[in-house]
């Protein structure tokens, strides 16, 4: 039975590593805090965050969605 998880924790790269696991996503934690800085950089400037002045494609004006990473057996040791 294939089995995934979320956010390729320690233990998730090596089930991965050893085969016992299918995949799993990074939840990318860095892209997270950066939207966040620069979201609230162009908004303390009293700008409106597009996706021009902060980097991030932005939805309704309103919402950064910052993509999953899948990790596999083949690219495992990049979540290191």
């Amino acid at each position: 039975m294939p089995v995934v998880g979320v956010d390729a924790t320690a233990p998730a790269l090596e089930a991965l590593k050893e085969g016992t696991l299918l995949g799993t996503v990074l939840n990318d934690a860095k892209n997270q805090g950066k939207a966040t800085l620069e979201l609230a950089y162009v908004l303390a400037q009293g700008k409106t965050p597009t996706e021009a002045n902060t980097g991030f494609e932005l939805t309704d004006g309103k919402y950064v969605w910052v993509p999953y990473r899948k990790i596999t057996m083949e690219n495992w040791d990049q979540a290191l």
